[in-house]
């Protein structure tokens, strides 16, 4: 008895030890198309966070333009695009518009949806920039001969951008975590290497951990970055 339990569990520590072998070189080979996922995402990610930066600066001057029409285009921009879900407006504009003749690749219909999206979000964040700005700076401005213009480009976006820097760079980690989203219309970004992975090797746990992993790696930078940057505004401030 004690000889047959002594070899069933030299049998049952071999298997696990080739199976763990396995599982081992499995991952290995994992890593470079997990890899190439990371630098899709890491480029989706930058492209998006660049482009929504800049438009959300525009939405937000729209949105507190006193002329209605403009005040209202910003408004309605923002609310359709803050009040409808990030997938939604991904299948909107992959599988929707192409019956319209427009016709995107993976790819840029992920970095347009990130885009529109975040720069909605993005513009809210501008203009409490733009509010925390002292109103006297605007009359000071006036009063030396400057136009509503030069104000603008001289004396208040550059204050508000400076203001809102920390905050963006907390949205840019939001960003970054969005773009698992876009793998639902088959954007080549970590989540869709990893999807393939998990249906060809029938390991999700294992691919899925890693991925989240991988994910924490990229994000955890940026949030220090901008918890960093917070600090070190909060006390130029003071």
């Amino acid at each position: 008895m004690a000889a047959d339990k002594a070899q069933r569990s030299a049998s049952n520590a071999m298997i696990s030890q080739f199976y763990s072998s396995i599982a081992k070189s499995v991952v290995w080979e994992w890593m470079p198309q997990l890899l190439e996922g990371v630098r899709h995402t890491l480029e989706m990610a930058l492209l998006s966070f660049a482009l929504s930066v800049i438009l959300g600066l525009i939405v937000a001057l729209m949105r507190m333009s006193e002329k209605r029409v403009i005040s209202w285009t910003a408004i309605v921009f923002i609310e359709v695009f803050r009040g409808t879900p990030l997938l939604v407006q991904l299948f909107i504009i992959y599988y929707a518009l192409p019956a319209v003749g427009l016709i995107f690749s993976p790819f840029v219909a992920g970095v347009i949806g990130l885009t529109l999206n975040s720069a909605a979000y993005i513009s809210e964040i501008y203009r409490s920039g733009f509010l925390s700005i002292d109103a006297g700076q605007k009359e000071a401005g006036k009063a030396i001969g400057m136009t509503g213009l030069q104000i603008q480009l001289q004396v208040l976006i550059p204050q508000a951008v400076l203001v809102s820097i920390p905050n963006l760079a907390g949205y840019g980690v939001t960003i970054l975590k969005s773009t698992s989203l876009a793998s639902i219309v088959s954007a080549p970004d970590l989540m869709m290497y990893a999807h393939d992975l998990s249906s060809e090797y029938f390991m999700p746990m294992k691919v899925y951990l890693i991925t989240a992993l991988l994910y924490i790696i990229m994000a955890y930078p940026l949030s220090r970055g901008a918890q960093h940057l917070e600090k070190v505004m909060g006390r130029g401030r003071r």
